[in-house]
């Protein structure tokens, strides 16, 4: 019996998950630096140290891991723009929609991942607009607007003949726009503070009630 076979199965599967998330970084960095096109497995397997044998082992190709990595990445990126979590520390729904989307362009601002699709991949990023993760995730962050537009109107911070469904999607279409160009800025700096700053008061004014209760 190899040394291998004879650890214990949680330190087999410790030891598995290690090298899948050592594969995961190489491949995140092979991407950002050369884009996804022009990466391939060999040097994702280089750059994580190991054989093209062990990348295939973990993975179906270089797709799957871009799948897995773009989980990862909407997984973090929602996380730290959770409304839900500012709502739960008191902020009202327009501060907590504030602060999530200003999370939401640090996020995308400090991702080395998500520029290079936006800059180097967009017709890969195109494709995976359809992919489970990305649609699960839209679908996830629609609900939790909604709720929270909900939330704000019965407790009177919003103006009351607003529709939540609409509200939530146009706060998300501001979000979603905004990270689009501050990634890819061919026509709009969404870096420009007095951007973001004018987006936020207009979006406060329209939305907030006129007498608050």
């Amino acid at each position: 019996m190899t040394a291998i076979a004879s650890l214990p199965q949680p330190a087999r599967v410790d030891r598995a998950e290690r090298t899948r998330q050592r594969l995961l970084d190489a491949a995140a960095q092979c991407f950002a630096s050369a884009g996804y096109s022009k990466s391939t497995v060999e040097q994702i397997a280089a750059a994580a140290g190991v054989s093209k044998a062990v990348v295939y082992h973990h993975f179906r190709g270089k797709e799957a891991v871009l799948e897995v990595l773009l989980e990862r990445t909407l997984t973090d990126w929602a996380r730290v723009s959770n409304l839900d979590a500012y709502l739960t520390a008191g902020a009202g729904v327009l501060d907590a929609f504030e602060r999530s989307l200003r999370s939401s362009l640090d996020y995308a601002r400090k991702s080395p991942l998500l520029r290079s699709l936006f800059q180097l991949d967009p017709s890969v990023l195109l494709g995976l607009g359809n992919s489970n993760a990305v649609q699960r995730s839209m679908a996830e962050a629609r609900e939790r607007m909604v709720a929270a537009m909900r939330g704000g109107l019965a407790a009177g911070e919003l103006r009351g003949e607003l529709d939540p469904e609409r509200a939530a999607d146009l706060l998300r279409l501001v979000m979603i726009a905004l990270c689009d160009h501050l990634l890819f800025p061919q026509w709009i700096d969404a870096s420009d503070e007095r951007l973001i700053a004018t987006c936020v008061d207009v979006l406060r004014r329209g939305l907030r009630a006129e007498t608050p209760r």
